[in-house]
């Protein structure tokens, strides 16, 4: 059977299959370092999943920053990975913005007085813009999912 959709359902329902892509590819990589740490080699992952040894490197250095294991009582080892969820219609709303609200962010480290040694400052990985703006960036989240957010965490 042939279902016919109007060209902004195709637009909702591809962004929530990009969506799914993405979580996807999350626990992928969870469970690829998971079975590292395990005690698989580099060589026999990379003949599990047919890739190349450097191509496992790769990913595993991914997952270490990428795919954390999931947090007790949450749907995600990081922010961008609930957001994902949530666009992929895995959370409701009201779930998803419990989670990136009461999710406990990265700081970034004080800015160094001497103003030129700021130039290469580190990316804070687990920080709301590379977690919660990166999502908004990607389309996991609408402005009003992000304003709803922010708000919630300018509030504590």
């Amino acid at each position: 059977m042939t279902v016919t959709m109007n060209a902004d359902e195709l637009v909702a329902d591809l962004g929530r299959e990009r969506a799914r892509e993405v979580a996807a590819h999350i626990a992928y990589l969870r469970r690829l370092r998971q079975l590292h740490e395990r005690g698989y080699t580099q060589v026999k992952l990379a003949t599990l999943v047919g890739v190349s040894q450097p191509t496992i490197s790769e990913m595993l250095r991914r997952a270490r920053v990428n795919a954390p294991d999931v947090r007790p009582g949450t749907h995600g080892g990081t922010p961008y990975e609930i957001a994902a969820r949530y666009a992929a219609g895995e959370l409701d709303r009201d779930i998803a913005l419990r989670e990136l609200t009461t999710w406990r962010y990265e700081r970034p480290a004080e800015p160094n007085p001497i103003p030129w040694a700021n130039d290469g400052a580190p990316v804070v990985e687990g920080g709301f813009n590379n977690q919660v703006g990166r999502a908004l960036r990607d389309g996991l989240l609408t402005d009003e999912d992000y304003d709803a957010v922010l708000d919630a965490l300018a509030d504590d």
